[in-house]
């Protein structure tokens, strides 16, 4: 088995092996060390948030945003045909952000999949107030966000929101949707 390697850790160990070098030369141990971790952290966020970027891309791909009625119109009329995957989600909010990489995290896992035959799309409630607002009378389900939705022949069959948007219960939802 391959093992990964986080950046983040590593640079934040590199860091901190630099200032120890720093402290101990310049009779500083503390603010060198402290120099260290600093720089550790900020250059591994970097790496990481670039390491991460192209990953991000391609996912998108496989999600499409809700902006205007006819979008979801469409993506209705889709879950005639299989099931649709809704996750709205509020831009400003540390939980929804939370809720999208779960989201996003199982999009990479189930569209790589050629059985599982799903759309995943977003709306930005924030951005498209009118349309999550729409969405929520339509369905009949309580507007929250971050909340995710699930469509089956026009009707939501499954949805949840804030902490238990999980990879695993989506996972869940797409191997048994009616269980």
């Amino acid at each position: 088995m391959e093992k990964k390697v986080n950046p983040q850790a590593l640079w934040l160990g590199l860091g901190l092996a630099l200032g120890v070098s720093i402290g101990t030369a310049t009779d500083q141990l503390a603010l060198g060390i402290a120099f260290g971790v600093a720089l550790g952290v900020v250059i591994g966020s970097v790496v990481n948030k670039r390491a991460t970027a192209g990953t991000e891309d391609m996912l998108k791909e496989h999600v499409r945003e809700l902006r205007r009625q006819e979008d979801w119109e469409e993506a209705l009329q889709s879950s005639e045909d299989h099931p649709v995957l809704i996750l709205k989600h509020s831009t400003t909010c540390p939980i929804s952000a939370r809720a999208y990489r779960e989201f996003m995290a199982f999009v990479g896992s189930n569209a790589s999949d050629p059985r599982q035959q799903m759309d995943y799309h977003i709306v930005k409630v924030i951005e498209n107030r009118p349309l999550s607002r729409r969405i929520a009378e339509e369905t009949e389900v309580h507007h929250e966000s971050p909340q995710v939705l699930l469509l089956d022949q026009g009707q939501v069959i499954k949805h949840t929101s804030h902490g238990k948007i999980t990879k695993k219960r989506l996972l869940q939802w797409a191997q048994n949707p009616f269980g």
